[in-house]
């Protein structure tokens, strides 16, 4: 969408913008002989009702306690922490104790046993190791789950070139299902890799390109899973998210998923989701209080998006006050960004970048009211924020946080400047103002004395932070990078300042392809740096260089639906042959499965029995992911004749009506296309 100047008249004291309607007209000084012109983004309305936001706080009182079906959260948590405890004790091999562990962090709950994790961890890393060619993936889950816990550890190259020789077999033999894992493991474990780690980049092309030829023959759950791998690596994902995507994955997996885990985390989620939306109510409750949806009309009205970034940070439920921290700011951020990038005039933004810079209450400047509206809830946030610190901590951050806001404003200024004056940066230039600019350090700085709760804040510790040290220089950069991808495009068309795509286009004379991989490339090099300054020699208290980490991430999340996208156009046609072939064999399968519900004269039937007895009349069907999946149709298909329930034991059930005409049922799915 094309900028849009609005048009003016002179007749209040005061530059605003009215809230009447898409299109208001800007009023300006009467003594203002030329009204200045004004751009507009048309950005949409905020499609939340506040009100009903708040009222969640009400709906979800007491949510934290909730009690399931086989007793209470702590009955489950309990039965957990036993399964950790027994494999800890050495009751469990290496491979189940890993495989143990990773679920636990998968399904969002590992948060609960840190001492029981990092005594599995321990213990398996005090063992002696020798790389067992025969096990790749555990070589590589073992590598994967140490590292990123900050154990000094690292890959065998042995081990690469053993998957090399069973990739390669596949050419004349059946892949079996623990090759395709040994390659998804070793793929996701490539991305934890440092500089200089030229094993692992070599392992990461090879998995991704055999991963995705073998995809047309792959189960249909493996499927999925590698899919989802290859859109977004696991160690580039949002915590947070990727629980919500694994907790449904594992339950699709009946034959080798464990119920009791499964239903503590699916216990659990519920309840952070309801600590989550308590925080929202109060966040919604402040944002009405400020009056700045009405006071800046030309802004982003944009409190949700901005709380499922400060969750993507840090999200574990004892973590509110930072999260909520974080939230505020990154919609006061949101607001500065649309007065310097949309509103403000070259000579407002130079002196409200001042104002910011002495950090007074009431600022000397005349301010335009606008201006002075958004400056009073940013001195006033921060504030209380830096309040909060020294009652806890007796340490002044006042100075820290007046400067995070200050650079970033000036980095705001530096960007309006170039627009204004039609200059195109290097992109060098580009991105060392772009990684203050992309609001990472000021987001950072405000969470690190909120983080550091078991540790003392000094003010050497707060002038490290603020001095932006390398791995708050890379997660800055991710975002910064992220963001350019998935707005490229759509700044192209609205005449925005170049992004870093379009300025190596510019410099390379490169195609829009070629520049994307640069930028791709730079992204990877970036990653391990900050995968060096976290898990390799960490400077700062473990939440703090977590919550970096986690931003980084969640930056992924803005260029998550292009990379999905192409995803699918590369997957999707092979994808296609094989569920149009599953489909096919669907009116054999129903037979199959009315005679066996027939014979056993029930209508309901576990589905790990129903797929054995599949297996048991269908020779030539051996692989229960396919099996599976036919079930899945047949419920797209007819769901009035078959469906799943749960148990209270927390098996799936198969339940059919035996009422519907054989005969009808069949003709419908020939007739499936």
């Amino acid at each position: 969408m094309a900028w849009q100047l609005q048009p003016t008249a002179a007749t209040t004291s005061t530059c605003f913008r009215t809230s009447s309607s898409p299109a208001a007209t800007v009023r300006c000084s009467s003594s203002s002989p030329t009204p200045p012109a004004r751009r507009s983004a048309n950005y949409a309305p905020s499609s939340w009702d506040y009100d009903s936001l708040i009222m969640l706080s009400l709906n979800n009182r007491g949510h934290a306690n909730q009690v399931g079906p086989d007793g209470n959260f702590d009955k489950l948590k309990a039965g957990v922490g036993e399964r950790l405890a027994a494999a800890s004790g050495g009751v469990a091999d290496q491979a189940a104790m890993l495989r143990l562990v990773d679920t636990v962090q998968r399904l969002g709950v590992a948060y609960h046993f840190e001492e029981e994790i990092a005594t599995i961890l321990s213990s398996i890393h005090r063992k002696p190791h020798r790389c067992n060619g025969d096990d790749v993936g555990s070589e590589a889950l073992r590598f994967r789950l140490l590292r990123e816990s900050g154990f000094p550890v690292a890959f065998h190259k042995e081990s690469l070139e053993n998957l090399r020789h069973v990739s390669k077999s596949y050419q004349t033999s059946a892949l079996v299902k623990d090759d395709v894992k040994a390659l998804l493991s070793l793929y996701e474990a490539s991305y934890l890799a440092f500089g200089g780690e030229e094993t692992l980049d070599e392992a990461r092309a090879f998995c991704a390109k055999a991963l995705r030829k073998m995809l047309p023959t792959i189960d249909p759950h493996s499927r999925r899973g590698v899919v989802h791998a290859l859109n977004l690596p696991l160690h580039w994902r949002s915590t947070r998210l990727e629980a919500r995507w694994f907790i449904d994955h594992y339950a699709r997996d009946t034959s080798n998923s464990d119920p009791l885990l499964l239903r503590f985390a699916v216990m659990d989620f519920n309840n952070v989701q309801g600590v989550h939306q308590q925080e929202l109510a109060r966040l919604a409750r402040w944002w009405k209080e400020t009056s700045l949806v009405g006071k800046l009309g030309f802004a982003r009205d944009r409190l949700m998006e901005c709380f499922h970034y400060s969750n993507g940070i840090v999200w574990e439920p004892n973590h509110g006050d930072c999260r909520e921290v974080l939230a505020k700011v990154a919609n006061l951020i949101v607001q500065l960004d649309d007065v310097y990038d949309v509103y403000g005039t070259i000579d407002e933004l130079v002196l409200f970048t001042e104002a910011i810079g002495r950090w007074e209450e009431s600022p000397s400047e005349r301010l335009p009211e606008y201006m002075q509206a958004l400056y009073s809830v940013m001195y006033n946030t921060s504030g209380e924020v830096a309040e909060s610190i020294m009652k806890q901590h007796g340490c002044d951050t006042r100075s820290l946080l007046r400067k995070a806001w200050h650079d970033m404003a000036k980095s705001f200024l530096v960007e309006a400047k170039w627009h204004h004056g039609n200059h195109r940066p290097t992109l060098h230039e580009y991105l060392k103002n772009g990684s203050v600019s992309s609001s990472a350090p000021l987001l950072l700085q405000h969470a690190f004395p909120l983080l550091s709760m078991e540790e003392k804040l000094t003010s050497k510790s707060l002038g490290k932070v603020g001095s932006y040290p390398r791995l708050v220089q890379s997660a800055s950069l991710i975002f910064r990078l992220c963001n350019d991808s998935a707005t490229h495009s759509d700044e192209l068309e609205r005449g925005d300042a170049p992004s870093s795509i379009a300025i190596h286009m510019s410099e390379n004379r490169s195609r829009e392809k070629e520049s994307r991989k640069a930028m791709e490339d730079l992204t990877m090099d970036t990653w391990k740096s900050i995968n060096e300054d976290a898990f390799k020699h960490c400077k700062f208290p473990r939440p703090f260089a977590k919550a970096c980490v986690n931003l980084a991430r969640i930056s992924h999340c803005v260029k998550l639906k292009e990379k999905r996208a192409l995803a699918e156009k590369e997957t999707g046609f092979a994808y296609q042959v094989q569920r149009q072939k599953l489909i096919s064999s669907l009116p054999n399968t129903f037979d199959i499965i009315f005679l066996i519900y027939q014979s056993r004269q029930r209508s309901v039937l576990a589905k790990h029995e129903l797929v054995d007895r599949i297996i048991d009349r269908s020779p030539k069907i051996v692989d229960k992911g396919e099996i599976e999946e036919q079930l899945r149709l047949l419920q797209e298909f007819v769901p009035e004749w078959i469906s799943e329930k749960a148990a209270l034991s927390g098996d799936v059930l198969c339940c059919i009506d035996t009422a519907l005409s054989q005969s009808e049922i069949r003709q419908r799915l020939q007739g499936v296309e």
